[in-house]
């Protein structure tokens, strides 16, 4: 398994596999969510009511991050190491969950839908909202490495199919 430095903040080839990446990972984080093997009824319920904007919210905060990780790396390293990217991507991922958690909770009820909905997903997960964002991360960053060793062609195929399977798996329940 060959993993590809997916670290350079000025490589803008490497975002098509990085968002492919995220992609899969949310759609397998929303498939193990209507299966039960993630406990939550309010990530279950954030799917079935936002639909594609809980998709778009998901995926581009996890890209964002990456993005970002891609900046402060091309800053701190020289060379590529999977594992201190992933280390990096999660000080900055737990950095922001902290932050929009303190964030969210400021706003005063009935304000924001959106917000208002992720003041009971974090009453009801609490922690777990962290440690489900760090999975997600984790993931995305091995597989947007792995993804970024295939063609434009093969990441453009892979991202038209995974955005046409969407409304299939959002619309199952």
């Amino acid at each position: 398994m060959i993993f590809n430095n997916i670290s350079n903040f000025f490589k803008t080839s490497d975002y098509l596999p990085i968002l492919n990446a995220v992609l899969v990972v949310d759609i397998v984080g929303i498939i193990m969510s209507f299966n039960g093997i993630i406990k939550s009824s309010y990530l279950q319920k954030w799917y079935i009511k936002y639909k594609n904007n809980a998709v778009i919210a998901d995926v581009l905060v996890i890209v964002f991050g990456i993005i970002i990780t891609r900046f402060f790396y091309t800053l701190l390293f020289k060379k590529f190491n999977i594992v201190y990217f992933i280390l990096l991507a999660l000080l900055i991922q737990i950095t922001h969950d902290i932050l929009f958690y303190i964030m969210f909770s400021l706003v005063p009820q009935n304000k924001n839908k959106m917000l208002d909905f992720f003041k009971k997903y974090a009453s009801e997960v609490k922690e777990w909202a962290i440690i489900g964002d760090s999975i997600m991360i984790i993931s995305a960053c091995f597989l947007a490495s792995l993804l970024a060793n295939l063609s434009l062609n093969s990441n453009i195929i892979i991202l038209l199919f995974l955005v046409y399977l969407l409304p299939y798996i959002l619309n199952t329940y």
